[in-house]
């Protein structure tokens, strides 16, 4: 599986450098950087590399500073989005997802073995130990990931609300960052907020 997921990275890298400038990193996630207008800052859009078409339908047409579109090959893991995090430059980060609606707070959670079944997900505060489990990304990459998540919460947009499934964002709050989520369908709702609250708008 890793093998052929990464073939289907590199075909996604040889397309996407044709038209921007791309690059995947360690992890097998690709990160491809689209330039603005002069002014403002940088936007990482993290998204299941699956969803890299209708995120790209939807990239707002005009807007000052530069949006690193963040491919994700691990399936939502922390590991990889704090890799491209950091190497980002980013200001304020908008993780899309399947689920609909604009989020400005998520997280406050893990996963923990409550019996023999599968793992389940209480409250960070819980007792239990969270489960840590071993990795292997696209690349041959092995990484620990341990399955906890605290709380997220940046300023609301118009329309935004808390509790996000989406459990990363406490990466991007603990470096400082903005950070929202949306559904794949509500991005053209969510550009202008955003945008604006970056100091994007053209």
């Amino acid at each position: 599986m890793p093998g052929s997921l990464l073939d289907a990275v590199t075909a996604d890298l040889e397309v996407f450098s044709r038209y921007a400038r791309a690059r995947v990193d360690a992890f097998g996630s690709l990160l491809v950087t689209f330039e603005g207008d002069f002014g403002g800052g940088t936007l990482l859009v993290w998204t299941p590399r699956e969803f890299a078409a209708g995120v790209l339908r939807r990239l707002p047409g005009a807007y000052r500073g530069r949006i690193v579109l963040g491919l994700d090959a691990s399936g939502g893991d922390l590991r990889p989005f704090e890799h491209a995090l950091d190497g980002s430059g980013a200001r304020a980060v908008l993780i899309v997802r399947e689920e609909r609606g604009i989020f400005h707070a998520g997280g406050g959670w893990k996963l923990v073995r409550l019996g023999e079944g599968e793992p389940v997900r209480v409250p960070l505060e819980h007792d239990a130990v969270p489960v840590e489990e071993v990795c292997t990304a696209p690349t041959g990459l092995r990484y620990r990931e341990l399955r906890a998540y605290p709380a997220w919460s940046s300023p609301a947009l118009d329309g935004s609300r808390a509790d996000s499934p989406a459990p990363q964002g406490h990466a991007a709050t603990a470096r400082g960052l903005g950070v929202y989520a949306a559904g794949l369908l509500d991005l053209n709702k969510a550009w202008t907020p955003l945008m604006e609250r970056l100091g994007a708008l053209p």
